[in-house]
């Protein structure tokens, strides 16, 4: 990139960045382009020509963040040891997670109930879900492949563990403290560890 291309760039992640602290803060519905104008220190005209509307800027918020919340992942799934090993530090890892993305986090379950099926697309469509659920498959066949896992559905497994993930983190984010959620999924880690693992 040359330098006005990385000043546009870094003037969309000022934007970004500062909006996505006044919406966990005070609500999507309840924060102004105005307000994250003047937050980002830029005209609103300017915020415009990178967003065409709020609506636009909170979906950036939720798709942008794909490629920090992959390489979190990737530390783990593409990670040292065998498929058992590198699943069960997938799992372990979700509360360091949830921690380092909570303020998107908490955005995402306060516009939930609002715009829940939309949400549901969303999140179809990213890059993160489709990625992840991805290497997921992958691993869990690599897995059977070897004889460490039983003959299952890949797929199904697959998806199953990411509702499990998912449905915890949407209800203890900023709810509970972290040591209670790295319980809960300590028992998640030994439910499909367990269930996979071929017996000897």
């Amino acid at each position: 990139m040359n330098r006005r291309q990385r000043d546009k760039l870094r003037h969309k992640e000022e934007i970004l960045k500062a909006a996505l602290k006044l919406f966990s803060e005070k609500g999507f519905h309840h924060v102004s382009m105005q307000e994250i104008a003047e937050a980002s220190e830029f005209g609103v005209g300017s915020l415009y020509n990178f967003f065409k509307s709020k609506e636009a800027l909170f979906e950036e918020l939720i798709d942008g963040n794909a490629d920090y919340i992959i390489t979190e992942y990737n530390k783990t799934l593409e990670g040292p040891g065998d498929e058992k090993a590198r699943l069960s530090a997938f799992i372990k890892k979700q509360p360091d997670i949830q921690e380092k993305f909570g303020k998107l986090i908490r955005l995402y379950i306060s516009e939930f109930e609002v715009r829940g099926l939309k949400l549901f697309k969303l999140q179809e469509k990213s890059q993160v879900y489709q990625i992840i659920n991805s290497k997921l498959v992958k691993l869990i066949e690599s897995g059977i492949i070897k004889g460490v896992f039983r003959p299952v559905d890949p797929e199904i497994a697959a998806r199953s563990l990411s509702a499990a993930i998912e449905s915890i983190i949407l209800e203890t984010t900023g709810r509970i403290p972290k040591d209670a959620v790295t319980d809960m999924f300590n028992k998640v880690e030994e439910l499909f560890i367990d269930g996979l693992i071929k017996p000897e």
